[in-house]
């Protein structure tokens, strides 16, 4: 185990130096996020339609779209540096991999949701101060489930030449209920109501959380090798 979670940790470090030097992955993510988000707010009249309502839609659309740039590059990078067959080659275990992999689109996502999140709180003049525990603990939950099985399929589709087709075309149908119960919950959370009264939508989300997971252990070994 303790051999296992040194592999783990090294292929979080590795993406990390390499973020640090380049920048470009967070970026990327960040201005694509800070651009839908912009589009949204010229395109609605908030003194007709109320922030709370359409919010949480345009907040979740941001964090998809540029997410899954975050998850194209996740594997292209090691793809194109031929570094994935090294990885391939080393006595690692896949399963490490993959969590090192996930842990890493995991936190580049969740730095860039916390910088976006106060540009969403001026833009449609929400409070989110008051509701912040919750709404936290709701995007962890939501961006876990997209990671999650987003990670898998980016391993998947970086060997072909039309991956960053590919990727959303596979991911996007898979990620639906996640993201109707994130935008829920979110939406929810902004009218003032406690995690208590979303039971369902939370059970709804964590469930597919420990599915994808699941079935990214079950199914990484026969990714990777093809």
């Amino acid at each position: 185990m303790k051999q296992y979670l040194k592999q783990v940790r090294a292929i979080v470090w590795k993406d990390f130096v390499t973020e640090l030097k380049t920048r470009e992955l967070f970026s990327s993510m960040f201005i694509f996020a800070l651009l839908v988000i912009i589009i949204f707010i010229f395109s609605i009249n908030l003194s007709i339609v109320k922030a709370s309502e359409v919010g949480p839609g345009v907040l979740w659309v941001a964090f998809l779209f540029s997410g899954t740039i975050g998850l194209n590059r996740s594997f292209m990078l090691e793809k194109e540096n031929g570094c994935l067959q090294g990885l391939l080659l080393a006595p690692v275990d896949r399963t490490a991999l993959y969590f090192g992999k996930l842990i890493s689109n995991l936190v580049f996502l969740l730095i860039m949701e916390a910088f976006i999140l106060p540009i969403f709180m001026i833009f449609f003049n929400v409070d989110l101060i008051s509701h912040l525990l919750p709404l936290v603990y709701v995007i962890f939950i939501g961006t876990l489930g997209f990671c999650t099985i987003g990670t898998l399929l980016s391993s998947l589709s970086a060997n072909l030449k039309t991956r960053d087709i590919i990727l959303p075309i596979l991911l996007y149908p898979l990620i639906i209920p996640i993201i109707i119960g994130s935008v829920r919950m979110t939406g929810q959370i902004l009218e003032g109501e406690s995690l208590s009264n979303m039971t369902n939508w939370m059970t709804l989300v964590l469930c597919f959380d420990v599915i994808y997971i699941a079935i990214s252990i079950m199914m990484i070994d026969f990714v990777l090798e093809e």
